[in-house]
This record gives C-alpha cells, sequence and structure tokens, in this order.
C-alpha cells in the first residue's frame, strides 16, 4: 500500500477514537491532502502499461527452380504436291517451379499471381507461359492471425525456334510463292540470333558442276513489321556459290523503337533449281 494512503488511514483513525475535537485542521488542510493523495494515484495508474500484444513475424519467401527458361517451337511445311502447304507445329514450353517453404510465420494461406493473368493457391506449384517475355512473379501469404506478407520475383521466359519450310522455288517461276519465317517476336524482345540452311534437292545440276554465270544463288531478308506495315527490310545474303548447302547466319539486336514489332526471315532465289526443305533455326533473347 502506497505511504501516504497508510498515513491518511491513520489520520481518520486517530479522529474516530479521539473524537472530532482531538486534532484540529486548518481550513483547507485535509482537502488539500486528499488531492494531493488523488493525484499520486492517478500517477501510479498512469504507470501501468496495456501490455503489448506481439504478433508472430510473417515473412513472404519465392523459390523457383530457375528465374531464366526457354519456350521451344517447331514447325514444318507439307507440301503434298498441290503447293497449298500445312503448317504443323508443335510447342514444348518451359514448366517453372515454385514453392514457399521458406516463408516465415503460422501461414494459413498462400496465393500467387504469376504475372500472365493466371492465379494459383497453395504452397507449392508450377506454371509454363504461352508467350516469351518477362512475368513478374507475386506471392502472398496470410497468417492464421490474418497478417500478411507479399514478396515478388521476376521469371524470364526466351524464345528457340525451328522451322523446315517446304521446297523453295525460282522468284522466276510462275508458280513462285515466297519462303517466309514467321520469328514471333514479342514485346520485350533483346537480341535475335540464328542461322538458315539450303539444300540442293538434286533433281537438277550439281552446284558445284556449273558455269560462273548459272551458279547456285540465294538470297535472305530480314524484315520488321508493325501491325502489318514493312518497317524495315535488311538484305543478309544476297549471293551466288558453287556449293551443295549453304547456311547464312543472321542477328539483330533490337531497339526501343523496334519494341512490340515483329520479325520475319524471307528466302528467295533467282536460280530456276529449287533448295530442297530449308531449315531455319534461331533464338530470341529477352534478358536485359
Amino acid at each position: 500500500m502506497n505511504v501516504k494512503k497508510t498515513t491518511l488511514l491513520i489520520f481518520i483513525s486517530l479522529i474516530f477514537v479521539g473524537g472530532a475535537g482531538a486534532y484540529a485542521f486548518s481550513d483547507g488542510v485535509f482537502d488539500e491532502y486528499l488531492d494531493e493523495l488523488q493525484n499520486d494515484d492517478e500517477e501510479i495508474i498512469e504507470d501501468i502499461k496495456e501490455p503489448e500484444i506481439i504478433l508472430e513475424d510473417v515473412m513472404a519467401k519465392i523459390n523457383v527452380d530457375t528465374r531464366f527458361g526457354t519456350n521451344y517451337y517447331s514447325m514444318e511445311e507439307v507440301d503434298d504436291g498441290d503447293n497449298d502447304e500445312v503448317q504443323e507445329a508443335e510447342w514444348d514450353n518451359y514448366t517453372f517451379q515454385f514453392d514457399a517453404y521458406s516463408s516465415i510465420g503460422d501461414i494459413e494461406t498462400y496465393l500467387w499471381n504469376f504475372g500472365d493473368n493466371n492465379e494459383f493457391e497453395g504452397v507449392e506449384g508450377s506454371h509454363s507461359y504461352e508467350q516469351p517475355g518477362k512475368y513478374i512473379v507475386t506471392l502472398k501469404i496470410t497468417s492464421k492471425d490474418g497478417v500478411s506478407s507479399t514478396n515478388q520475383t521476376m521469371i524470364t521466359v526466351n524464345f528457340d525456334g525451328f522451322v523446315i519450310s517446304d521446297n523453295m522455288e525460282c522468284t522466276c517461276a510462275p508458280t513462285a510463292k515466297e519462303t517466309t519465317i514467321d520469328l514471333k517476336i514479342e514485346n520485350g524482345a533483346k537480341t535475335i540470333v540464328g542461322e538458315t540452311t539450303v539444300t540442293h534437292d538434286g533433281s537438277t545440276e550439281d552446284c558445284t558442276q556449273r558455269l560462273i554465270i548459272q551458279q547456285c544463288h540465294l538470297r535472305v531478308i530480314l524484315k520488321s513489321y508493325n501491325g502489318g506495315s514493312v518497317v524495315s527490310e535488311e538484305v543478309v545474303f544476297d549471293e551466288t556459290f558453287n556449293t551443295n548447302s549453304k547456311t547464312v547466319n543472321f542477328t539483330h539486336v533490337l531497339t526501343d523503337d523496334e519494341n512490340g514489332y515483329n520479325f520475319e526471315l524471307v528466302l528467295e532465289t533467282d536460280q530456276i533449281r529449287d533448295w530442297h526443305k530449308p531449315e531455319t533455326e534461331w533464338f530470341v533473347d529477352y534478358i536485359e
């Protein structure tokens, strides 16, 4: 008990035992004493703080097998002889493995947003992206106490394409058709690196046996498009040669202005002889 409270009780006891006249107090002295005692009680109450409620720490952590994956695309043009090719295509998209086992806290829910309008609930899961590019993956965890934590990581999906085109025909032929390879460029592409290979079909004179004026010929053009309009044409290769096979490399670094453009590789020949089933392979890098 507080000392001043004890003193007050003693005084009150003496008053009742000795009578009201046993002790004489000047006017207001007792009231002042009571006021002082009340103030002391308020100070004591103010010193007592409510106990702190410490919520358990909650922290979201993302684990992923890799932050860089590659989608593979392959396509072959099949012609039954009617000059009407059918494209047979296959996709093999990389599947990323995610988990949140390193997260901290008494966690009740895990919500993933993969950055391509797809979501998933659970501590672990897998996801593949239909289009190459960069994606921000967001994980939100919530504890049983309702405390939330969010974390993010960036995923990059590159692209590798392989196309077997139908036989090429001379640009001078009545039924000449353009051999075009869609490079399937998406927003955020940084670099295109590839090669195209043509091989003599063997139906006519060997390229190695021809005169200079009859040598085999190949033209390779890289075209960029914005919407349906051609923006640029780069002649990568336009030469004659005396070999039965020719491989042409091509590289293009995209500028900021070309972001969102599509690109096509066009193969042409001015010789009557066909090139048999040209093969084109390329890689598109989306890494900064």
